[in-house]
């Protein structure tokens, strides 16, 4: 069956779809917000595939998709503001049922070959509050198999480290990036090799801490938690976090591929402020397996600053969708790698 002529697939964004992506709001019942580097971001996808819904000119749904070989990344799931789901899901079985069935076949043609090398798997994050996107992953056969953390770290007024220096040296980052992919199930090496990267130099100048960060921005129409629409508000006239958070353009980074000798954290610590000092920024966000024992071994010893204090910690689902449900990988026993790129 596969994709009915309605839809168009190609391997380059067009400007139609760069506006899609660009005036969609992500979230729904917790945090909401917008990326401001989609139309930058858009050209640095590996290997994808964009799936578009057009009509006159205009693109009103989108599916992306990035061959990483042997899993599948989904990256866009975006439809215009007449075409997006109802929130009452109970009410949009039929209206989809199409869609379901078209897509489903699109995934079954991929898991056969037709369209390159087959995989094993498709992956998405989500939302787990996201009823819309939840249901549809639901609907295409998409298993939460793992949770990742949203870890936000802050200061008011970051400090510059004489331990922490923007590394350089290819043979060193090339090395580092060597324990994370050991330790990491679906390490994608093109983002990973993307820097900035820095590095935390003991006395004796070895190397014990490393992480790359990948800098975003965006527009936050409303913060998580219940409280969060009012906190979106006063944080504009409240000293100290107003610093942290700029909701009309939220400047911040997005960390990864981090990793500390023994899980010490204080290393952890000074690593990440004296990165923020040197990126002249206030705030990242850690998006981390919840397996992960280098967060989970430091979470209870680190000052994660203001912005912790006062916000929850959205959870994150990482759904897959196998070719053989039965058969699992790698992911099952190692946490995932998370690229700074895949969240921004």
């Amino acid at each position: 069956m596969g994709l009915s002529s309605r839809y168009t697939i190609r391997k380059e964004a067009t400007p139609a779809l760069i506006e899609l992506l660009i005036q969609t709001t992500l979230g729904t019942n917790g945090a909401r917000y917008k990326h401001l580097d989609t139309a930058t971001c858009i050209h640095e996808a590996d290997n994808p595939l964009f799936i578009s819904l057009e009509r006159d000119g205009k693109v009103q749904g989108n599916l992306t998709l990035c061959d990483r070989g042997r899993q599948w990344y989904v990256r866009y799931f975006a439809f215009s503001n007449q075409k997006q789901a109802s929130k009452n899901v109970n009410r949009v079985h039929k209206s989809n049922s199409r869609l379901k069935m078209e897509m489903a076949s699109f995934f079954d043609e991929i898991f056969d070959g037709k369209l390159g090398d087959s995989p094993d798997a498709f992956y998405a994050y989500i939302d787990p509050a996201n009823e819309r996107s939840k249901w549809m992953s639901e609907q295409f056969g998409f298993r939460t198999e793992a949770q990742l953390i949203s870890q936000s770290f802050s200061r008011t007024k970051p400090r510059i480290q004489s331990q922490v220096h923007l590394l350089k040296d290819e043979q060193l980052i090339s090395e580092q990036l060597d324990k994370v992919e050991k330790e990491h199930a679906y390490f994608v090496r093109k983002h990973a090799e993307r820097g900035p990267f820095y590095a935390y130099y003991d006395d004796l100048g070895k190397v014990v801490g490393f992480a790359k960060v990948t800098r975003a921005n965006w527009v936050i129409e409303r913060l998580p938690g219940f409280l969060g629409g009012l906190f979106t508000h006063l944080i504009t006239v409240t000293p100290g976090i107003r610093r942290i958070v700029k909701p009309k353009n939220h400047q911040f980074l997005v960390p990864e591929s981090i990793w500390v000798q023994d899980n010490d954290p204080d290393i952890l610590s000074v690593l990440l402020e004296g990165i923020l000092a040197h990126e002249n920024r206030n705030m990242m966000l850690w998006f981390v397996d919840r397996r992960e024992s280098l967060w989970r071994e430091a979470r209870h010893y680190i000052d994660w600053g203001l912005f912790h204090r006062m916000t929850p910690q959205p959870i994150v689902d990482v759904v897959v969708l196998r070719k053989n449900p039965l058969k699992m990988d790698e992911l099952r026993s190692k946490p995932i790698f998370v690229a700074g790129w895949d969240m921004v």
